[in-house]
C-alpha cells in the first residue's frame, strides 16, 4: 500500500526541507510564527488514549452520517482526526504496551510497531488520504480511468485533471510553514548562542505545528476538489475512495525523535538550512 501521507509527515519530520515540496510562496497568505505558547500534545496514558480514541470515533460518526466526506467538511471535525492521529503516534513512539486497542482497529506486531485496519476501521483515514494519491500521475491516471468506467464523463475526467495540476495541496501552507521555519530557526540559533540545551518538547511543537498547517491545507484541497463536480459525480468519487480504503491497512512505526531533534539543531546551527531550502526551492521551480 502506498505509504500514508499525514505518517509520512509525522515520521520523516525533515520538515525544513519536505516543507518546500510544492512550488513558490502564493501572494498574500500570511506567515505564521512559531508559537511557544502551542505544546504539541504529549503520549497519553493508556486509559486517555482510549478515551480521546473513542471521542474521535464519535465525532467521525456524526460528521460523516451523509456522507464519508463530512470528515473534510467539518474543520472541527478534522482537526479531532489530526489530534488524536498525533497521540496514537506519539505513544507509539514511546515503545511501551500501549492496551488493547483492537477494539479500534489497532494491533501490535512483534517489532515494536502496530497495524491499522483501515478497511474495517475507515476513521483513520480521512477521505483526503486517498484523494491525495491524485497528485501522483500513475495514480491520476488509474483513478481516472476506473472512475469513467463508473459513470465520470470526459467533461469530468478533464476537470479533475484540471484541478490536480494546478491545484496543490501544500501551496497555501508554503508561505506560512516557511515563515514558521525561519522563526523557529531564529529561535534555536539564539537558544545555541547562550548555550541552552534545545529539548525534545521544542521540537515535537515546531513539528506539530508545521503538520497542522499541511493537513488544513490539504483538507481545504479536498474540499475544493469535491466541490468541482455535481452531486452525481461526487457521489461516484466519494463511492469509489471508500471501495479504495476497504482494502488498506497501515503501518505505524515508532519514530527517532531525539535523532530527527539532533538533525534539524545541527543544520540549524551550521547554516545548511538555508542551503537545503534554496536547493529544494531550485529542484521544484524547474
Amino acid at each position: 500500500m502506498t505509504p500514508k501521507p499525514a505518517s509520512v509527515a509525522r515520521l520523516a519530520l525533515f520538515a525544513l526541507v519536505a516543507m518546500l515540496q510544492t512550488s513558490a510562496p502564493v501572494a498574500g497568505v500570511p506567515g505564521t510564527k512559531f508559537d511557544e505558547s502551542l505544546s504539541a500534545p504529549e503520549a497519553p496514558t493508556n486509559a486517555d488514549l482510549k478515551a480521546r480514541i473513542r471521542e474521535y470515533f464519535d465525532v467521525y460518526a456524526r460528521a460523516t452520517v451523509t456522507s464519508p466526506s463530512g470528515i473534510v467538511r467539518n474543520q472541527k471535525a478534522f482537526a479531532k482526526w489530526f489530534e488524536t492521529d498525533w497521540r496514537v503516534g506519539r505513544g507509539v513512539d514511546t515503545k511501551r504496551d500501549l492496551g488493547d486497542l483492537s477494539e479500534f482497529g489497532i494491533t501490535p506486531k512483534d517489532d515494536g510497531s502496530y497495524r491499522v485496519d483501515i478497511a474495517n476501521f475507515p476513521q483513520w483515514q480521512p477521505l483526503h488520504e486517498v484523494l491525495l494519491h491524485l497528485l501522483t500521475p500513475e495514480f491520476l491516471a488509474s483513478y481516472s480511468a476506473n472512475l469513467k468506467e463508473r459513470g465520470f464523463r470526459d467533461h469530468d475526467i478533464d476537470v479533475l485533471k484540471t484541478y490536480v495540476e494546478t491545484n496543490k495541496p501544500n501551496r497555501a501552507a508554503l508561505a506560512r510553514n516557511i515563515d514558521l521555519a525561519e522563526s523557529y530557526a531564529t529561535k534555536v540559533k539564539l537558544q545555541l548562542s547562550k548555550g541552552q540545551k534545545i529539548g525534545i518538547a521544542q521540537f515535537l511543537s515546531y513539528t506539530y505545528q508545521t503538520n497542522r498547517i499541511s493537513r488544513e491545507a490539504e483538507r481545504v484541497w479536498c474540499v475544493g476538489l469535491l466541490d468541482s463536480f455535481d452531486d452525481q459525480r461526487r457521489r461516484i468519487l466519494e463511492s469509489y475512495v471508500a471501495e479504495i480504503r476497504r482494502s488498506g491497512s497501515r503501518l505505524i512505526s515508532p519514530g527517532d525523535m531525539e535523532s530527527q531533534a539532533e538533525w534539524l539543531v545541527g543544520v540549524i546551527a551550521s547554516g545548511e538550512y538555508r542551503q537545503l531550502i534554496e536547493k529544494q526551492k531550485m529542484e521544484t521551480l524547474q
